[in-house]
């Protein structure tokens, strides 16, 4: 399967905040998340942007593609530089036929997928801003020139909890006064993990 799926696949690089394909696209491929992220989103009649989810590293997106003329249900858009594989429907379609286990695969992770963004809603609901700020940040945060540091933007940020930026910059406001993080140029610094897991309420989020 393998040797089949290969010559079929297209890799291409994006930066952070480039448009995927926009709601009521044509869905003419489905995507694999090889390095990075993307945030799936609607937008209400307000104009209000809503996270449906946010698709990392392995994780599937555009599955609207496996329907005979569908069109994309959300708008994608990637949260940081990312590396994204593509396969063309037709060609996705063929392989579902020819290999049962890909046909299973796909339906397991798009259940997986399903899951998540039920957590998501659920987390929505029932989590204060702060304590999902502190989930994201431990789980972003990495080993650099000052510490532990998180190089996402506030705008960013906003996306991965379900927050508007204002919201993200009086949490990280908290959060600093409280001497659990640094806010520096163009990133943030974890001053006392330990204190976030707590504030968190368990270990970083995990998809």
């Amino acid at each position: 399967m393998k040797a089949a799926l290969e010559p079929r696949l297209e890799s291409a690089s994006f930066r952070a905040g480039k448009a995927i394909y926009d709601q009521g696209d044509p869905a003419q491929r489905i995507f694999v998340v090889e390095n990075g992220s993307v945030r799936l989103f609607r937008v209400d009649r307000s104009g209000r942007e809503i996270t449906v989810a946010v698709v990392e590293d392995g994780s599937l997106f555009g599955e609207e593609g496996l329907l005979e003329e569908g069109e994309y249900q959300t708008y994608a858009e990637t949260v940081s530089r990312s590396l994204l594989f593509s396969i063309r429907r037709d060609n996705v379609q063929a392989l579902w036929r020819r290999f049962p286990v890909l046909r299973r695969h796909l339906l397991s992770e798009l259940a997986r997928r399903l899951r998540t963004t039920q957590n998501f809603y659920a987390q929505l609901r029932f989590t204060e801003v702060v304590p999902r700020l502190a989930r994201i940040l431990l789980r972003y945060m990495k080993p650099g020139r000052e510490g532990l540091e998180v190089t996402l933007s506030h705008r960013q940020i906003g996306y991965l909890i379900g927050a508007n930026r204002d919201t993200v910059t009086r949490a990280l406001g908290e959060l600093a006064l409280a001497d659990l993080i640094e806010i520096n140029y163009r990133r943030l610094v974890v001053l006392d993990p330990e204190a976030l897991r707590r504030l968190a309420g368990g270990p970083p989020e995990e998809e």
